[in-house]
This record gives C-alpha cells, sequence and structure tokens, in this order.
C-alpha cells in the first residue's frame, strides 16, 4: 500500500526549499527585495526530507527477512539506484557549466570530485550545493542496512542505541575528529530515526490523537521558525540539535498525524501535490541552479518595475523550477528507475510487493 500522504508531504519539503532559496536569490540580487526573511525557515523541508526517510525506509523493509543477504542486498540496490542516476544528471549539468558558460559563480566550484559523484563525507561541499543531505541520506541508508540483519523485533532497541552512539560522540567530541565522523554521528541522524519510529507506529496499527500531532506540529513550527527569523541569515541557519528541536520534532509530529489521518480515511491527499511529490527529488535537485541563474539575468536585464518585477522574477523561478523538474521526472527519472528496479528483480529474484505486509489496523 502506496502512502499518498508522504508524497503529498515530499511535495511540501521541495516547495518549502524552492521558495527559501527563490527569497535568498531575491534579496541578494534585486534592489527592494519583497520576500520576508522569515522564508529561511522553508530550509526546514530538509528537515521534513529526512523524517520522511526513516518512515519509508521502515516501511519499505517491514517484510524483509533477518539475516537475509539478498533482502539486504536488494535494499541497498533500491536505495543506491534511486539516488544516484538522476543526482549524475543534474551534477553534469553543473559541471559542463562551470567549463562552458563564461564567469559563472565559482562558489561551488572548489570540491573533490569523487566526493561529489559519489556523495561520500568531504570538508569540500558538492558541485550540486544541495546535494549535502544526500551524503546524510546515503549514510542512513548504509547504517540502516546494517540494522536489517538483526531480528526486526530488535530495531526498536538498535535505533535507541544509535542515537546513544550519536549523543556519545558529540559530548566527546569524537564527532569532530574529520568529515567522516561528522557526518555519522551529525545531531541530523536524529530526524531519520524520529522517523524510522513513526514507521513502526505506523506498521504496528499504533496511530492515536492523528489531528492533534498535526495542530502541535504546524504550531510548533511555525513558533521556531518565528523565533528564529529575527536573527538567522539564510547563511547561518541552525544545523546542530537547536535544528532538531525546531524543525525536527515539529517534522515528526507533522508526518505522524497525517500518515495517521490518511489510514483512517480522514484525509484526502490532492493529486496535485502528489504529482509535484513524484517530481521532489528532481526539483530539489534542479532549483537552486535555476533560481540562481534567472535571478542574475533578471538582475543585468530587467526592467525596474518595482514590485512587479520581483513577483515576476520569483513566479519565473518557481514556473521555471516545476517545468524542470517535472521533465526529468517524466523522461529520465521514471523510465529509470523502471529499467533498474526490473534489473534490480533479476538479480536478487526478490518480488518485494509478494511478501509486504499492509499496516496494521488501528489498536489505539
Amino acid at each position: 500500500m502506496q502512502l499518498q500522504s508522504l508524497q503529498a508531504l515530499r511535495a511540501v519539503a521541495a516547495m518549502m526549499v524552492l521558495a527559501s532559496h527563490l527569497a535568498q536569490s531575491e534579496i541578494r540580487f534585486v534592489d527592494d527585495a519583497i520576500s520576508p526573511v522569515w522564508l529561511v525557515a522553508g530550509v526546514s523541508g530538509v528537515d521534513l526530507f529526512f523524517v520522511i526517510s526513516g518512515v519509508v525506509m521502515v516501511y519499505v523493509t517491514r517484510a524483509t527477512p533477518a539475516a537475509d543477504a539478498g533482502a539486504v542486498g536488494a535494499f541497498l540496490y533500491a536505495r543506491v539506484t534511486r539516488i544516484y542516476p538522476v543526482y549524475w544528471v543534474f551534477t553534469a549539468a553543473m559541471l559542463a557549466a562551470y567549463a562552458l558558460v563564461p564567469g559563472p559563480s565559482r562558489s561551488g566550484a572548489d570540491f573533490d570530485l569523487v566526493s561529489t559523484l559519489f556523495l561520500l563525507p568531504s570538508d569540500q561541499a558538492p558541485v550540486l550545493v544541495v546535494a549535502w543531505t544526500l551524503v546524510h541520506e546515503m549514510y542512513f541508508y548504509l547504517a540502516f542496512a546494517l540494522l536489517l540483519i538483526a531480528p526486526a523485533r530488535w530495531l526498536p532497541a538498535l535505533l535507541l542505541g544509535w542515537m546513544a552512539g550519536v549523543g556519545a560522540a558529540q559530548i566527546s567530541g569524537v564527532s569532530e575528529i574529520n568529515a567522516w565522523t561528522r557526518i555519522a554521528f551529525h545531531p541530523l541522524t536524529a530526524e531519520f530515526v524520529m522517523g524510522a519510529f513513526i514507521g513502526l507506529l505506523v506498521a504496528s496499527g499504533r496511530r492515536r490523537f492523528s489531528t492533534a500531532a498535526v495542530g502541535l506540529g504546524v504550531a510548533w513550527w511555525v513558533t521556531a521558525s518565528v523565533l528564529l527569523a529575527p536573527y538567522q541569515a539564510f547563511d547561518d541557519v541552525p544545523m546542530g540539535w537547536d535544528r532538531v528541536l525546531a524543525w525536527g520534532v515539529p517534522a515528526a509530529l507533522i508526518v505522524y498525524g497525517v500518515i495517521g489521518l490518511e489510514l483512517d480515511h480522514k484525509l484526502r491527499t490532492p493529486g496535485a501535490l502528489v504529482r509535484i511529490g513524484d517530481w521532489s527529488y528532481a526539483l530539489y535537485l534542479c532549483h537552486l541552479p535555476i533560481v540562481a541563474m534567472i535571478s542574475r539575468l533578471w538582475a543585468s536585464r530587467a526592467p525596474d518595475l518595482g514590485v512587479w518585477d520581483n513577483m515576476m522574477l520569483l513566479i519565473l523561478g518557481a514556473a521555471v523550477s516545476l517545468a524542470v523538474a517535472a521533465a526529468a521526472f517524466h523522461l529520465f527519472e521514471r523510465p529509470a528507475l523502471g529499467a533498474t528496479r526490473a534489473l534490480g528483480r533479476q538479480l536478487f529474484k526478490d518480488d518485494r510487493s509478494a511478501g509486504a505486509r499492509a499496516p496494521a489496523d488501528r489498536i489505539w
């Protein structure tokens, strides 16, 4: 059973990040910006993505046998083929832009090619700057694959042990040894783990207070974002436990509540959001270079029409980003996923749908 609400939340997360970067570019490149500084909170779409990722990893592996090397291999294969092909396409486009376009911004040009291509921890940012989150995601997948080796009943304890290790490394300073330890013991891991626990609750039927959870999550997010806005610039958003508290916790509450409402037939997911959710990965990857390019061109060539030219810039940046994402999904991402999944079924002789279980009935 596919959770349509998760696709809708992916759409919301991607559009939040898009809105934040649109505002950032407008403020940076265009005079008399109309975007409010509180739109910095849109970067919390990343925290929503991390929580959703934890839910999905538990949800799609709920029928995976313990200590089954083939099943664990199939899981890793599915994750790798989901992340890399589309990422490589947009990374290649950025590398081509650096090589061919006269005088592009070099803010992301100081990078290590191997780390960039394979999303390895590095002290240098990837050439596609937003891919810093994918470095975390690949770590989450690898660590979670190790947890799949153990019996399913051990998973809650193992997740708690994982977080205890992160906390101990943070306290002891081990987390700061190098780029690899900073990823392995980063506080944002807590958002994935919260999502995993939500997945356990949902799959077992333990769903209660869904509406209250959504309401509390939204109120928490708004309060935290308002408190952060006067003090945080776009390049100075929180990245540690303060971020987890401000945006990770409300993201977990919202995800838990929305899934519960869907499964209890109290929520009808808008089809438009589901479609944008399908495009969300491509949208996340492509939007920042598009927005930056349009903003630079707009600043140098567009006539000064006051508020109107700012509004046109924001609308154009959003529209082009969505159009490119939709095209990338339909022309490349979906066909590539179909091909890699077909190959995976041959490689692992594993029809995952045959053993999948629907979420349990509501038991609270």
